[in-house]
């Protein structure tokens, strides 16, 4: 009888051994300023962002083993600078996935938000709809990213610029980002970019993917122009009959009588090039 109650005991104090390695971490903070800089660097992990649904509150959520990362927060109310510093060993390449922390960060509407990630590795899953975002920067070096906007910004955001090098990535309804200028970069993977939305009067942007396949979906009721640069022979670019070339540029049916208007630099590497209309 000793003995069972021993052996109880000891798994208790096990299981919360196991428990307490396991740091459950929530802050939030009130945005008083009209404008919030914020600066997400991971070094690996799962990262989520989305509307807090507040106007002026920031939450932030995390979980993360406590001998294999190192966190800091720092928010300064006078500057209205937001860090979230994440250091930690995990591997993306392995099978403990309880070693890797969980970063779930949640953005007022009230500020107008300027907005620069860095991820080393892992899964990044960005809503963005609803915002107030001026300016928007994503950097992760591998794994899987996906970024959408469900809702429309609430303000003309300057720049979007996102660069991952490995992985597969999806950028979803940006036609909702109302940004002026867009420049994406994917190194090595799928590259999935859909301008679905609202739309600004006239937006650029910038696409690149080395080697891989990309899809990009363009708007019915939007005009757009294309130019593509393609890498010899090693390129392989399908263009729907929506489009008609005109010198060094592809133009949609409704170009020059649409009153918005998107046009597109894509250059692709080794791999293939669709282009959809929706």
């Amino acid at each position: 009888m000793k003995f069972h109650i021993f052996l109880s005991a000891f798994l208790v104090l096990f299981s919360l051994q196991l428990d307490a390695r396991v740091i459950e971490k929530e802050d939030s903070f009130t945005i008083k300023g009209d404008q919030l800089s914020i600066e997400l660097e991971v070094d690996g992990g799962e990262v989520e962002v989305r509307p807090s649904g507040d106007r002026r509150e920031c939450k932030i959520n995390m979980s993360y083993p406590r001998d294999k990362c190192d966190v800091q927060l720092r928010y300064n109310e006078n500057r209205g600078q937001l860090d979230i510093i994440v250091d930690n060993d995990w591997d993306i390449d392995s099978d403990h996935s309880e070693d890797a922390p969980h970063i779930v960060v949640e953005l007022p509407y009230g500020p107008e938000l300027s907005f620069a990630a860095h991820i080393k590795a892992g899964e990044l899953d960005f809503e963005l709809g609803d915002l107030t975002i001026a300016e928007y920067q994503l950097r992760n070096w591998a794994g899987e990213t996906r970024v959408k906007f469900s809702e429309p910004n609430r303000m003309t955001m300057r720049t979007f610029d996102v660069n991952v090098k490995v992985g597969e990535v999806n950028l979803l309804n940006l036609g909702n980002a109302l940004f002026e200028e867009a420049d994406i970069n994917s190194g090595i993977g799928e590259l999935t970019v859909d301008f679905s939305g609202q739309g600004l009067d006239r937006s650029m942007a910038r696409i690149d993917l080395d080697i891989g396949e990309t899809k990009i979906t363009v708007p019915e009721n939007v005009g757009t122009k294309l130019k593509v640069s393609k890498f010899l022979f090693l390129s392989d670019v399908h263009y729907p009959n929506w489009f008609e070339k005109r010198g060094n540029y592809y133009y949609s049916e409704n170009y020059d009588d649409s009153k918005k208007t998107l046009y597109l630099m894509i250059s692709t590497g080794i791999g293939e090039l669709g282009i959809n209309v929706n």
